[in-house]
């Protein structure tokens, strides 16, 4: 313990000494160049978006279009290589919501008619792009495209149905933990960005359900926009 006090004083005074002997030099203004702003060295930024499931023939069109949506926020950053290419990585959170059609023909996941149904799923997610620029531009974000890969955890699974009960009350059932959706996921992503304003697109690889319960795929396709957190 004695030798861990000794260890610590000692690197706190050669911190504290290193400290004095620099804010005494005369640095020249015209030598520190920024390495940190929209289209220097380093960035990174806050983000939020909305996208829409698009469903294709026989995968997910059992879905509601225009009410199934996902919200997503998130922190990005970004690692310049040159002026024309970049690198990067962001994390965040989606949230998706599937309404589910509630018709004669319904199957998924089952039969049963319901004022409203849908499933929930909450996705931690990561991912890395690669980014092209476009054109000639100062310290801002300018216009580019991204081109990458994300995956992520589900870590919230739940199906949800609302009906009316006969005295006119509303009933509300919750079921959490589904087992018979994924715990992970995974795709690949492509954005068109004009500075703060991104255009997005992400297809899942993944399946959402589990195989050996034969459900029918939710869409895989989310196509949607973004807004970034930072001064033009």
């Amino acid at each position: 313990m004695k030798a861990f006090l000794i260890f610590l004083l000692f690197s706190i005074s050669i911190i504290t000494f290193s400290q004095e002997v620099l804010l005494g030099q005369d640095v020249k203004p015209d030598t520190l160049r920024p390495v940190f702003g929209p289209n220097l060295r380093h960035f990174a930024y806050g983000y939020l978006g909305i996208g829409v499931p698009v469903p294709f023939s026989g995968t997910g069109n059992y879905v509601m279009p225009g009410v199934s949506s996902t919200l997503s926020f998130g922190i990005r950053y970004k690692r310049r290589l040159s002026n024309t290419f970049a690198l990067g990585l962001d994390l965040g959170m989606n949230f998706s919501g599937f309404r589910i059609k509630q018709d004669a023909g319904k199957t998924v996941p089952d039969k049963e008619i319901n004022r409203k149904e849908k499933f929930q799923v909450n996705t931690s997610v990561g991912s890395a792009y690669f980014r092209i620029n476009a054109g000639r531009r100062g310290n801002y974000m300018g216009n580019y495209l991204d081109l990458g890969a994300f995956g992520g955890w589900n870590m919230a699974k739940k199906h949800k149905t609302v009906n009316d009960n006969t005295n006119g009350e509303k009933v509300k059932v919750i079921t959490g933990k589904l087992s018979y959706i994924e715990n992970f996921s995974y795709g690949v992503l492509g954005r068109i960005g004009i500075n703060r304003y991104t255009i997005t697109a992400r297809y899942r690889l993944s399946d959402i359900f589990t195989p050996s319960y034969s459900i029918p795929e939710l869409p895989r396709l989310t196509i949607g926009v973004e807004v970034g957190l930072l001064k033009e």
